[in-house]
């Protein structure tokens, strides 16, 4: 890390702490996102390679739980077998783009979301439902409706086939509720050492009114709130947000309130109605923080971030 950092002058004098490792290195990953494609009559369910559109085969990923290796390669013999067309990006045609996989290592279950290229998906119910008679760990499976034939992944309609569209995660001592549909931490033991840091660091007191921007589904809110006096969450994401207060409930933590706002717009609100912000809380997106967004940070001037 110093090294890569030390390729930019204004860097070079970070100091970089020691990196904390997974306390697992394998198996570790909750969330898996897979390319659906057909090659010389095999069914693939896997990466990009660089620089390119070839899929190569990871149904047996050893950084996946075997759960879901136990799932992808199921699921890829009831392709099969069901006749269903995985996506072909340089014809637009056939139906089965990607797998999204949730799984809870608290639960032990898995949700599985099937993206296909039309709503329209012939034998989807069937899959659905021999799927999850296999596997008892499979809580549910949906169905996410990507039309565009771009490079995104997640379309903006879902559906239920089969069971639930949500697994429940434990992380610390939180109950965390993800959804189809909500941006989740891959690694949730990572994720905890992560929010137990965040916590060290803000070394609130009680009386602290906190923003938490970019909140998602709420685990920085939650993981503060029994240590701050009243915390805004805040997210684009109206999924998220509600996400957020069903978590906030099943947790009975009642001194957290969550918006789906912008950012920049809650912020400034903030400034208004509070004498002071004491602390702001960033985890953006891969875009970043919108320049809209930082200037009302710069005019808030909170002591700490």
């Amino acid at each position: 890390m110093a090294q890569a950092l030390g390729d930019y002058p204004s860097l070079r004098r970070l100091n970089v702490p020691a990196v904390i490792p997974s306390p697992q290195r394998l198996g570790y990953r909750a969330r898996v996102k897979l390319a659906v494609r057909r090659s010389k009559g095999q069914v693939l369910a896997g990466l990009y390679l660089p620089r390119s559109h070839r899929v190569v085969d990871i149904s047996s990923c050893p950084v996946h739980p075997e759960p879901v290796n136990r799932v992808v390669q199921g699921l890829k013999a009831e392709i099969q077998r069901l006749g269903i067309a995985p996506y072909d990006e340089t014809s637009d045609s056939g139906e089965l783009r990607y797998l999204d996989i949730r799984y809870s290592f608290w639960s032990r279950q898995l949700v599985l979301t099937l993206v296909t290229r039309h709503a329209t998906f012939p034998h989807g119910n069937d899959l659905a439902r021999s799927l999850k008679k296999r596997f008892s760990f499979l809580a549910g499976v949906a169905q996410n409706i990507n039309e565009d034939p771009g490079n995104v992944i997640w379309g903006a309609r879902s559906r239920a086939l089969a069971g639930r569209d949500t697994v429940i995660e434990r992380i610390g001592p939180l109950k965390i509720m993800l959804p189809v549909g909500v941006f989740s931490q891959a690694n949730p033991p990572v994720a905890r050492k992560l929010y137990e840091k965040v916590h060290a660091l803000a070394a609130l007191s009680g009386k602290e009114i906190v923003l938490d921007l970019y909140c998602g589904v709420g685990p920085i809110s939650l993981y503060l709130a029994p240590a701050a006096r009243l915390i805004w969450g805040v997210d684009e994401s109206s999924l998220s947000i509600a996400t957020a207060k069903q978590n906030a409930r099943m947790n009975g933590i009642a001194n957290c309130r969550f918006f789906d706002a912008s950012v920049a717009e809650k912020v400034a609100e903030a400034k208004r109605l509070f004498p002071q912000v004491d602390l702001v809380v960033l985890n953006p997106p891969r875009k970043g923080v919108q320049p809209d967004a930082m200037a009302a940070l710069f005019s808030l001037q909170p002591p700490r971030i």
